[in-house]
């Protein structure tokens, strides 16, 4: 049986700077673990080079296997969910595409722009049919993720014509061409995914239902869990309770408070049952993860 570890949503991380918001991630999985990211969004682009292996993407309850060498694009509030499988490789580009809008309109920017900003498009895979392509973007891609943290103006200013180099790529394979755009009952049941989403981790220190979260969503209970279950591959207290241990691991970490404190401080009214669980997600009490 595969091996999990699960990781935070992370709607509420700055990427990069307000001057410079770019930034680059890299994940390399070990032989045993998997990674999942829970549902979430950011408002920056994302865009995910698969180096090695391969990455399912989760997007409109429908997953989707990408292998490598492939590009994933991921537009601004687009609703997603990631699993890293064992022995793959990725790496992350996150940017606010104002940082490279021309200060006059130019109509092919403009194009490039309503799709990264349009999140009823989905999320497209550029993948090996666009080998050509790809092993151009890679070029680009490698300077972005060499030189993205310098502090010098002028490689910034290199960074962003990379980047700007990388999108021309990207649509001139047709990867940001006109896809199916979601039915309105469909962009409506995203919307209050969104909602939904950050309706959680605002409240998670308090009481969260079944019956409080439906009726925000305006499903009855049965419907939202089968939707819920679809869109996120959890339950919603098995979300609930991996949003509340991870902001609760974060603390045990960095805080000074008890463990009793911080656990109820993340809606655990129960003790016992939040170290059960948290050394169920985490192989350790939470006592010994302070001490790690």
């Amino acid at each position: 049986m595969a091996k999990y570890s699960t990781q935070a949503a992370r709607e509420n991380i700055i990427h990069g700077s307000s001057k410079f918001p770019l930034v680059c991630y890299t994940n390399k999985r070990s032989d045993t673990f998997s990674t999942y990211y829970n549902s979430h969004w950011q408002k920056e682009v994302e865009i995910i080079f698969v180096d090695k292996g391969s990455l399912i993407v989760m997007a409109d309850t429908v997953p989707v296997t990408v292998e490598s060498p492939s590009i994933v694009l991921v537009p601004s509030k687009t609703v997603h969910s990631l699993t890293l499988p064992a022995e793959s490789e990725q790496r992350y580009l996150l940017f606010n595409p104002e940082i490279v809008r021309f200060a006059y309109y130019d109509p092919m920017q403009s194009a490039i722009f309503d799709d990264l900003y349009n999140s009823a498009k989905g999320i497209r895979v550029f993948g090996k049919e666009h080998r050509e392509y790809i092993f151009k973007a890679l070029k680009s891609f490698d300077y972005i993720f060499n030189n993205f943290s310098s502090k010098q103006e002028q490689v910034q200013f290199s960074v962003k014509i990379e980047l700007l180099s990388l999108l021309s790529i990207l649509q001139m394979a047709g990867a940001l061409d006109e896809i199916l755009i979601p039915t309105a009952f469909e962009k409506n049941r995203q919307k209050k995914l969104k909602d939904l989403i950050i309706w959680i981790q605002e409240h998670h220190s308090g009481p969260l239902s079944i019956a409080d979260a439906a009726a925000k969503m305006n499903f009855s209970e049965s419907y939202f869990c089968r939707f819920f279950k679809k869109a996120t591959h959890m339950s919603f207290t098995e979300y609930v309770n991996d949003y509340r241990l991870t902001q609760a691991a974060d603390e045990i970490l960095s805080g000074a408070e008890s463990i009793s404190e911080i656990a109820s401080n993340h809606g655990f009214d129960n003790e016992s049952y939040f170290f059960r669980i948290f050394k169920k997600k985490y192989g350790v009490t939470p006592l010994n993860y302070r001490k790690k």
